[in-house]
This record gives C-alpha cells, sequence and structure tokens, in this order.
C-alpha cells in the first residue's frame, strides 16, 4: 500500500529512518497515517475476508482528513464494514444474463432457436440466479457440449442455486463443470492447488511444470508445448481458470483461480492425495502418502530465495 499510494521512494525513506531496526505492521502503519494526512486519496480493498485485516488498515485510524478522501471495500463478510454505508450487490438482470451465458458458449440466439432449445436456455438462466460467476462456468461447460445436450446438464444443476445461491450451491456448480474436464485436463487442473491464492501465475511457467510433471504427451504433427498450451487455453475458455494480463495480440500471459474454485482444487486435491499445501501455520510433518507437497510461506530456509512468490514444490 505504501509503495502504491506514497511510491517507492517513501518505502526506500521510512528504511534510511529505521536503518538496522526490523520493521513491523505498526512502523508500516504510522508511515502510512503520515504520509496520507492532509491528502485526497480513494482507495479501494478488494475481497476482505477478515476483521482483524480491516483492524489492521482501518483508514479511520489514519487521523482527520476533510479532503474528500473515500475508501471502497468488497467483502462477503458483513461485520467488517458495520457502521458504513454498504451497497448489496445484485444479481444480474435476465437480459444481461442471457449475454453473457451466449458469449461464455460462443453460440447465438439463432442457434438455440434453430436447435428448439430456447426453453432449456431460459431455464438455465432462470437456475443461475444471475450470478456471474455460476453464469460463466455454467457457460464454459455448455460451450463444450452439443446445444441438444444442454437439457440434461441443465438437470444436473443443483436446485439450491435459483433460490438460496450460497457458497456451497456455487461450490456444486464449480465441482460439476470439474467432473465433466476430460481426463487428460484434470491433473493439470488440481496441479494449480501447489500455488497460493490470488497468486498470479505465468502462462510458461505453468505448461513447462504440466510437462515437467509428465501431464502432457506431444501428438502427431504438434510439439509438447503447443499440446500443454492448448490444454492452457482450454482451462480458460471453460472459465476454470481467469486470465489475468493479456498481451497486445490477445495472447493470455498469466491467470489466476478464482478462490471458491481454489478451495475446491484443495479440497480434490487432499482426497486423491495428489497436492498437500502447506502454510507456516501447518505442520510441517505430513502423514499421508501424497504425490506433492507445496509449501507456502517463509518459514522454510529456502524460501527466501524464491520469487516473485515462496513455493516449494516437493514431488515424492
Amino acid at each position: 500500500m505504501i509503495k502504491q499510494l506514497l511510491g517507492v521512494e517513501s518505502i526506500k525513506q521510512l528504511l534510511e529512518e529505521h536503518n538496522g531496526l526490523i520493521l513491523n505492521e505498526g512502523h508500516l502503519a504510522d508511515h502510512l497515517k503520515k504520509g496520507l494526512n492532509g491528502r485526497r486519496y480513494f482507495l479501494v480493498l478488494d475481497d476482505l475476508w477478515t476483521t482483524q485485516a480491516w483492524e489492521c488498515i482501518n483508514p479511520s485510524f489514519w487521523g482527520e482528513n476533510e479532503k474528500g478522501s473515500r475508501v471502497l471495500v468488497t467483502t462477503r463478510n458483513r461485520n467488517i464494514v458495520e457502521g458504513s454505508i454498504v451497497y448489496k450487490l445484485k444479481a444480474l438482470e435476465k437480459e444481461d444474463a442471457a449475454k453473457l451465458l451466449l458469449t461464455k458458449t460462443g453460440r447465438s440466439l439463432n442457434d438455440i432457436e434453430k436447435d428448439l432449445m430456447t426453453e432449456t436456455f431460459d431455464k438455465i438462466i432462470k437456475k443461475c440466479g444471475g450470478l456471474p460467476l455460476a453464469i460463466v462456468t455454467i457457460g464454459g461447460l455448455l460451450a463444450t457440449k452439443d446445444v441438444k445436450e444442454w437439457d440434461g446438464l441443465y438437470h444436473q444443476l443443483p436446485s439450491e442455486l435459483e433460490t438460496n445461491p450460497s457458497l456451497e450451491a456455487m461450490r456444486k456448480v464449480l465441482m460439476m463443470s470439474y467432473n465433466h474436464l476430460p481426463s487428460h485436463l484434470k491433473p493439470c487442473f488440481l496441479y494449480l492447488s501447489i500455488f497460493p491464492e490470488d497468486f498470479e501465475i505465468r502462462r510458461s511457467r505453468l505448461v513447462h511444470r504440466w510437462i515437467a510433471e509428465g501431464f502432457v504427451a506431444a501428438r502427431v504433427g504438434r510439439n509438447i508445448e503447443n499440446v500443454a498450451e492448448s490444454y492452457f487455453n482450454e482451462l480458460i475458455q471453460r472459465s476454470m481458470i481467469q486470465s489475468s494480463r493479456v498481451n497486445i495480440e490477445g495472447r493470455v500471459k498469466s491467470c489466476r483461480v478464482h478462490d471458491i474454485m481454489r478451495d475446491i482444487i484443495v479440497s480434490i486435491s487432499r482426497e486423491e492425495n495428489f497436492v498437500y499445501p502447506s502454510g507456516d501455520n501447518e505442520p510441517r510433518r505430513v502423514e499421508d502418502n501424497f504425490r506433492h507437497v507445496a509449501c507456502h510461506g517463509r518459514n522454510y530456509p529456502i524460501a527466501d530465495r524464491l520469487e516473485p512468490c515462496p513455493i516449494i514444490n516437493f514431488i515424492l
């Protein structure tokens, strides 16, 4: 936050002022408060989960500011924003939901009408409950199927998604998308659990890891890297992973995994003894016979030398 709001030079100044001392959160908060005092700022804190995180950086502790500064927080936890102005995000209207679903499926209304699937299409939109994540995930799945197969997929969608769009209902939708993945994509998808939450994963790094793990086989007329990249692109098209950086030619350079999707990946990986993700606060000893152990955090001896994020992936 200091780098983004006050600049890199401000960090250097802070380090010089405390030369030889170990900086803690209090030093950083005081420096940020001092730098912003009397200035006008617009701060966006996206996807805040805990009240502890909010209390650590609560801008109300930064002193009086009458210059029109504002703080925007997105969160699923209403307790974080008690006493603030709350805008509850509404679901998409039917027309917008239909446009988004058509975009993700790569179909047009003419395609739907030609196959006499208009009623099924409308029922799918209704069952999605106007939730963008549900729409893009289901759309990515429908894109891989013939329109005439959509009715069968509709009956597999959880009924509570429309009436009670809870996290559990969303997990069922995402789990259904995983179950419909081709067998060659499943290990590639589960392998994403070695990366920490919200980590930006470089495409080149990921496809080379898949190749090294033996998840990708060369095909006639195509080298193994092209095949691996086709796996990556298919996961993007299915909305199983999200593009985060795209070059000028429209090629995805890096991706992220949605936090709910990652929860599912980690859960399946543990059940299948595929990946055991271990953090600073988890036991170092792994009792089960896991194929991979991914250590996230800075309490591991070699982690400090790894950039841009400490990930130690042991293959057992």
